[in-house]
């Protein structure tokens, strides 16, 4: 040991003698850990931290699976629960949920309030218990008792965090519910973040619901018992649903069941991947800094290779040369690693904030000892790395040379240059491989930029509207009329319109019927239906291609009509005029009414800008109003300042009715960029340090290289060799380097690129337009780090340089 403290007191005065050095080292390593620490930090809460339930890994999302539809995730019918359940060996329980949103009545101004509906064994199941109170039993589900458990925000939120809080009674829709329960103050499941919890019972129509073999209303959750794997589970469960399907009518057949653990659930299979890309990237850039500082030390080492040879001449082994090397080496890293730390501490906090909100993460990330233990680890690899080439050379001196030569000379002179140069040609390669991801998610993110949603997102306010499901269609038609007028009346709008839902999810194919089609069965089609007013189409500016737009003619008791968008034109009527037309829902024989396409209005992308139009029909609102719907409206100034003035209006109509979700329409789509903007801006960032760090290695190597052969150089330069001969000497051999660097990484970002190509949109994993931009880029950085090194060896004195020492 009291070797050991030995070594680390001549490593600090060592790395005290040499400041310049030590700082740019210690602050070069430290960004390097620092970002892998802020990395490995949102990794561990967001794949590697376990889930806060007992034995998470028995927890898996039940859902049904319709190939013939192409979907494998889908919701459930409550019926089919109940079967799983019953004959299913494997799974210990089953619960169903369902969120939704509710108004918040009885105080005068409605609030909506986000809710979910769930089975009485929800909460046991995820062994969650309440801070206060209890949760409902099966038999109040049963009995559909008005009953609710509440949020921990909800509760500080709307009583203030009181003890009396149990007990009290809320109006939910109009109707009042019972509050027996509040939760813990977290997350509790999947990111949801409702404000009450009610029983699965109080969805309208629950007795149909029940019994309703062909619906899909419900989310599943279930837990296997100890000892079963998730395949066994699946095998039997499918044999389960196989013998269900068998008992369907011929239309409703062809459904599966497809088992997913829950933490694949909460984080998709493309996050996982960009994560576990971004780790790679920010562990690149530490491989980056490494090398840098490798070079450095083996400088240095060079400069040393007298005092070395003065060890080993009073009889220091090499094993104790190598123990005095990584002593230094590892003081160096930990040095670092503090820093590292801090280093961290200020990123973590801006990843969050470029975080997509689907992004869930639990509710404090900071530093723990799991994100301790990680900077110590990779502290101590990276104090390894910078000395295991140092060391190297060491073992291949010989020190008779050195003394004899007053430390000038040594026999690993060659070994040293040769590693500065592979270091060298790695770091380029590794900068490329940064370079290219980053250009290639640059290029996929403005091709969604560029694509056309097929409606005007500019000068657009949005908010949602909620009427409670006590009211008749008549009753909400005549909401929506008043509301338009109003609005419309405000000074300063244009135009307004009201849609159901203008943003829209899964959409799960349909069958449509085609009056006088000769098919023996209907068309299977991926089909959006929405209601909207007479203004919708104007207020988005969404083009009408062929006939007319709805009017107030197109009433409750009028003929059903219906307008189309061209994909759904094409696909049902390919290479035919649509208009006039007629088709309607469901199978042939068929109660439901026929529709008549009245026009047809260019395709929109409603769902992703990543995704391609699917069939969309679209019925006047007075035929068909809907609970909820979202009010667009298109003014001539600044939307955001009338939100306040357009918001009275809406409320002057009545009070009662919650107004929420107010937000511009461009917002509103930039959100389903927002994951693609995380991944790019930190892989892009990531990127820029790679390329300085690159820059500066390859600087250094090459005055190093001037440096070292200053004698040389005067020697050339007295035996006839021009100033011009030099500088394109010495430029050719950095970017000789560079360039090798730069091929071997074009190779394995070739490769790289097709493995994370799913995070691709419009653009090959191969783009030659990325190659070639990224290339020239880091050969002018080459050149660029070339450049002031060459200069100078070709402004050497020969009689200077020949007199060098």
């Amino acid at each position: 040991m009291s070797g050991i403290f030995q070594d680390l007191r001549y490593a600090l005065r060592g790395l005290r003698k040499n400041p310049a050095f030590t700082m740019v080292a210690v602050l070069t390593l430290a960004l390097g850990i620092g970002a892998n620490t802020a990395m490995f930090t949102v990794m561990s809460a967001v794949l590697l931290r376990p889930l806060p339930y007992p034995s998470p890994e028995q927890l898996a999302m039940l859902w049904t699976e319709r190939p013939d539809q192409n979907l494998r995730e889908g919701r459930s019918s409550y019926f089919d629960v109940e079967q799983w359940r019953s004959q299913s060996k494997s799974v210990a329980d089953m619960a169903v949920f369902d969120g939704a949103t509710v108004n918040l009545t009885g105080g005068g101004e409605s609030e909506r309030i986000s809710s979910v509906r769930i089975s009485p064994n929800f909460f046991p199941m995820l062994g969650i218990q309440p801070l206060r109170g209890r949760t409902f039993s099966t038999e109040e589900a049963e009995r559909r008792d008005r009953v609710v458990v509440i949020s921990h925000r909800f509760w500080q939120s709307r009583f203030a965090g009181g003890e009396n809080a149990i007990g009290k009674t809320i109006e939910i829709d109009g109707v009042p519910s019972e509050v027996i329960g509040i939760l813990p103050p977290r997350d509790l499941f999947a990111g949801v973040n409702a404000d009450v919890w009610e029983p699965h019972t109080l969805i309208p129509d629950w007795e149909v619901n029940r019994s309703q073999r062909g619906g899909s209303s419900w989310l599943v959750i279930g837990r296997l018992r100890p000892n079963v794997t998730l395949d066994q589970a699946q095998l039997e469960l499918s044999t389960i649903a196989s013998r269900l399907d068998q008992t369907r009518p011929a239309s409703q057949q062809g459904r599966g069941i497809s088992l997913v653990p829950l933490s694949l659930h909460l984080v998709g299979a493309r996050t996982r991947l960009a994560l576990w890309m971004l780790t790679g990237a920010v562990f690149c850039v530490l491989l980056i800094g490494v090398t840098n500082i490798t070079s450095l030390s083996l400088a240095r080492s060079a400069s040393r290779q007298r005092e070395m040879a003065l060890r080993t001449a009073l009889g220091a082994s090499l094993g104790r040369l190598f123990r005095q090397l990584f002593t230094e080496s590892l003081t160096l890293a930990m040095l670092s690693g503090l820093a590292g730390v801090l280093v961290a501490a200020l990123c973590v906090p801006l990843i969050l904030s470029l975080k997509p909100a689907n992004l869930v993460l639990p509710d404090a990330i900071g530093l723990d000892t799991r994100m301790l233990g990680w900077t110590l680890g990779l502290s101590v690899l990276t104090g390894m790395l910078v000395g295991l080439a140092p060391a190297a050379v060491t073992g291949r001196w010989n020190p008779r040379p050195a003394l004899q030569d007053g430390g000038k000379g040594g026999s690993a002179g060659t070994f040293a240059r040769m590693t500065r140069r592979g270091l060298v040609m790695m770091e380029f390669a590794l900068a490329i491989v940064l370079l290219v991801g980053a250009g290639l998610l640059t290029r996929s993110l403005l091709h969604v930029q560029s694509v056309d949603p097929g409606f005007r997102t500019d000068d657009v306010l949005s908010m949602q509207l909620s009427l409670p499901p006590v009211q008749g269609a008549g009753q909400r038609v005549n909401y929506y009329q008043q509301v338009l007028q109003a609005t419309e009346a405000v000074r300063g709008v244009e135009r307004a319109g009201v849609i159901g839902d203008l943003f829209i999810g899964g959409i799960p194919e349909q069958l449509v019927t085609v009056e006088g089609s000769t098919r023996s069965v209907p068309d299977r089609v991926r089909l959006r239906r929405d209601e909207v007013s007479d203004g919708f189409f104007a207020t988005l500016q969404i083009p009408l291609r062929r006939g007319r737009l709805f009017s107030s003619e197109d009433g409750p008791d009028s003929p059903r009509v219906a307008i189309i968008n061209e994909t759904m034109a094409r696909r049902l009527w390919p290479g035919q005029d649509s208009i006039g037309r007629r088709f309607r829902i469901g199978p042939q024989v068929s109660e439901d009414a026929w529709f008549t396409v009245v026009g047809m209005v260019g395709d929109m992308r409603r769902q992703n800008l990543e995704n391609e139009p699917v069939a969309q029909m679209f019925e006047p609102l007075a035929q068909n109003p809907s609970r909820l719907a979202t009010l667009v409206v298109r003014t001539s100034t600044d939307p955001l300042g009338m939100a306040a003035t357009i918001r009275t209006a809406i409320r002057q109509v009545d009070g009662r009715m919650p107004v929420y979700g107010v937000t511009t329409l461009a917002s509103r789509l930039q959100t389903f960029q927002a994951e693609r903007r995380f991944q790019t801006s930190l892989l892009l960032a990531f990127s820029m340090v790679a390329l300085l760090l690159a820059a500066i290695g390859i600087y250094g190597v090459v005055q190093y290289s001037v440096a070292t052969r200053t004698r040389e150089i005067g020697v050339r330069m007295a035996v006839g060799a021009q100033r011009g001969d030099v500088f394109r000497m010495v430029l050719g051999e950095g970017l000789k380097l560079s360039l090798t660097g730069l091929a071997l990484g074009l190779v394995g970002a070739l490769w790289l690129g097709h493995i994370g190509s799913s995070l691709l949109f419009d653009v090959s994993p191969a783009d030659p337009i990325t190659y070639a931009a990224v290339s020239l880029l880091l050969t002018a950085v080459a050149l660029a780090g070339c450049y002031f090194p060459a200069r100078r060896a070709a402004r050497l004195d020969p009689l200077v340089a020949l007199r060098y020492e």
